[in-house]
């Protein structure tokens, strides 16, 4: 019995003597832990400077300064811009005798977003035609809040310019300077709203400047622009919204980017400032833009100097008439036909195809200019009566067709024309294409079968043998300017193609 309590009295003790030896060591530790721990630091210092707006120093302050200054000036007269408009099947370019559309019904409303800047102090407002073209409803946002409803002065699809009207006074608008002073490397701002974020400011650099762009899905209002190239940040919503030098002008329109992903990378376009001037003259003075049309259709890329030779020109300046358009056309009255090649309009050289229509488009309808080319290596003038351009005129693409074996360096079989052909041809000789060959370098070249082969570098073709003739010298590396007539819409239609032998 009294083993038993010794134990017991043992096991006691042990386990307290475990108890204060543990709290003993705890609270040794947390007695160190509060010594070792550091001191608060000292955050006196650790408060806002004010410089009072003034720059620091160096080239780089004082161009923030600069960004900042210009912000302020231009800002009060960007506006942005929410629409609404209607959304149909023939909108949606479904046609009007589409099969019903489920939930399409009559159409509904679709909101969109843009940007515009003020160009009158009494309400007229520059923007993009894609923005407010198709609109039922604009409602305009000021840089100060206020908002009001604006309606369609007019719209020049061609060049995607627009204007819009607000009833308010009192407005400041923008100062519009000269793009032709702007060279690659010069800083320039972009402001808008970009996905809807009002009143947005972006900053980069001209990336290049008289862009040409060909006419596509993603530009088609390529045909009368030179556009200003920049990597300043450009979205969706900073359509219509200026593009501003370090002066605080306007030099051009934000317009649109190219993209993969719908978003920026750092290829932005601006329409350049001279021509918002003229276009936006003519919508506020007449409601619509009046162009004037020569009536020929002209070749997309301009000559080389390969080209050239093969067709017996002295050099590349100018433009190659392929055809007139129509029978009534200014060009056709006035003589003008396939193979001229255009020097001279109205007294200015001209150096491609582009620039012809321009020039073109630029002259008052009912003019009468002088007009002068080069034919058979003889240059002749004549005078043109300029009409207006038909506002339906589109691009018209030769038909595609599938292509057969061949066995010629040009890569195409053809066959006399058929009897029943030559009452419909303008030019009732030659030979028709039966088969192209697949990757042949007349493939690639869009010669199709149904085309008809009038001339190989100038000369006439008249039997399969002409061409045989006429091609039989040709080696790789060799190019050769191929005049043809092709079916378009059921009328045909002169052309000229390069086709390089590769």
């Amino acid at each position: 019995m009294n083993t038993r309590r010794k134990l017991l009295g043992f096991a006691v003790q042990s386990v307290l003597a475990v108890a204060i030896g543990f709290a003993l060591v705890v609270g040794g530790w947390m007695v160190l832990a509060r010594t070792a721990r550091p001191a608060a630091p000292d955050l006196s210092k650790l408060t806002l400077v004010s410089h009072g707006g003034e720059a620091l120093s160096g080239a780089a302050a004082d161009l923030s300064t600069a960004f900042r200054k210009i912000g302020k000036l231009v800002k009060p007269s960007v506006v942005s811009l929410r629409v609404i408009e209607t959304v149909t099947a023939e909108s949606l370019g479904l046609g009007r005798n589409h099969p019903p559309v489920p939930g399409l019904g009559d159409g509904f409303k679709q909101r969109g977003s843009g940007s515009g800047f003020i160009i009158s102090s009494d309400g007229y407002i520059v923007t993009n035609e894609h923005v407010v073209g198709k609109a039922d409803k604009i409602r305009v946002t000021f840089d100060d809040g206020r908002q009001a409803t604006a309606k369609l002065v007019g719209v020049d699809p061609p060049t995607d310019l627009a204007v819009i009207k607000v009833d308010v006074t009192g407005l400041t608008p923008v100062t519009l300077g000269d793009p032709t002073e702007m060279e690659q490397g010069d800083w320039v701002m972009a402001i808008g709203a970009p996905f809807g974020l009002e009143q947005t400011l972006t900053v980069g650099v001209i990336s290049a400047t008289g862009r040409n762009l060909p006419s596509s899905r993603t530009s088609r209002f390529a045909q009368y622009n030179n556009y200003l190239q920049t990597d300043a940040s450009i979205n969706p919503g900073n359509s219509g919204g200026p593009l501003v030098n370090l002066r605080g002008e306007v030099i051009g329109v934000n317009t649109m980017i190219l993209s993969e992903s719908g978003g920026s990378e750092g290829i932005g376009f601006a329409i350049p400032a001279d021509l918002v001037e003229r276009i936006c003259r003519k919508l506020i003075l007449e409601g619509r833009v009046r162009r004037g049309w020569l009536g020929v259709s002209l070749p997309v890329q301009p000559l080389t100097e390969a080209q050239a030779k093969l067709l017996g020109l002295p050099g590349t300046e100018g433009a190659l008439v392929q055809d007139t358009v129509g029978p009534e056309s200014p060009a056709a009255r006035a003589g003008l036909r396939n193979g001229d090649f255009i020097v001279r309009f109205d007294g200015a050289p001209v150096r491609n195809e582009r620039e012809l229509t321009t020039k073109v488009a630029e002259t008052e309808v009912g003019k009468t200019v002088t007009v002068e080319f080069i034919r058979d290596g003889q240059r002749q003038s004549v005078q043109v009566t300029i009409d207006e351009r038909p506002t339906a005129e589109s691009v018209r693409q030769a038909p595609k067709a599938e292509a057969a074996n061949g066995d010629n360096l040009l890569g195409l079989h053809v066959a006399p024309l058929p009897e029943n052909l030559l009452p419909k041809l303008r030019q009732p000789s030659g030979v028709v294409i039966t088969s192209v060959v697949p990757g042949s370098p007349a493939d690639e070249a869009g010669l199709t079968k149904g085309v008809v082969i009038h001339s190989v570098n100038r000369q006439l073709v008249s039997s399969p043998d002409d061409l045989a003739r006429l091609t039989q010298s040709l080696r790789l590396g060799d190019t050769v300017v191929v005049g043809i007539e092709v079916e378009v819409g059921g009328r045909w239609e002169f052309r000229f193609v390069s086709v390089n032998i590769e």
